[in-house]
């Protein structure tokens, strides 16, 4: 983050652009994170009796961080791979449609984030702590994360010059 900071400013990159330009890695990255999770065993889900459980086996996933075996559970790695997948199509395909304004792409990754992940929060069975006693550290995360999202759309939406492609092009005048 820090050699991330010090090449925006000594290059003099736009700060904004050049989030919404690593937002689709960072989803694409996270895919990729939770399906490590998932070999792993870490971040696994609760009990659960639906067709698409998973039942881990190896003595590794318990001793590297207390995963249950033999035990069905949601497998929200892939819940939460497959809702970062989706985020980063919809990040992708969206790009070019309606008013662009640099930061878009960076929250509304961030907002896309922050509801996937309060609600897979809700399946997941390994110990995170808790805050207020309501939420996991992650969900209250997630509480803050998407109301600053929205404001930050609606205010870069408002502040933020229009983007390149969607100045008028100008006519060169007849001689």
């Amino acid at each position: 983050m820090l050699f991330r900071s010090w090449y925006v400013a000594k290059h003099q990159l736009p700060f904004w652009t050049t989030c919404d330009v690593f937002a689709p890695g960072i989803a694409l990255g996270h895919v990729t994170g939770r399906l490590g999770c998932l070999a792993a065993g870490c971040c696994y889900g609760k009990p659960a009796s639906v067709p698409w459980a998973i039942t881990f086996t190896n003595p590794l996933a318990t001793q590297n961080v207390g995963t249950p075996l033999g035990i069905p559970l949601h497998p929200t790695q892939l819940y939460e791979a497959g809702a970062e997948l989706l985020i980063l199509v919809l990040l992708l395909a969206t790009e070019r449609r309606g008013r662009a304004f640099a930061g878009r792409t960076f929250w509304g990754y961030m907002f896309l984030y922050a509801v996937s992940r309060y609600i897979i929060e809700n399946f997941r069975g390994d110990p995170r702590g808790t805050v207020f006693g309501i939420f996991s550290t992650s969900q209250f995360i997630s509480v803050l994360l998407a109301p600053l999202s929205i404001a930050m759309l609606v205010w870069l939406s408002k502040t933020s010059p229009r983007a390149p492609q969607e100045m008028p092009r100008r006519r060169k005048a007849a001689a």
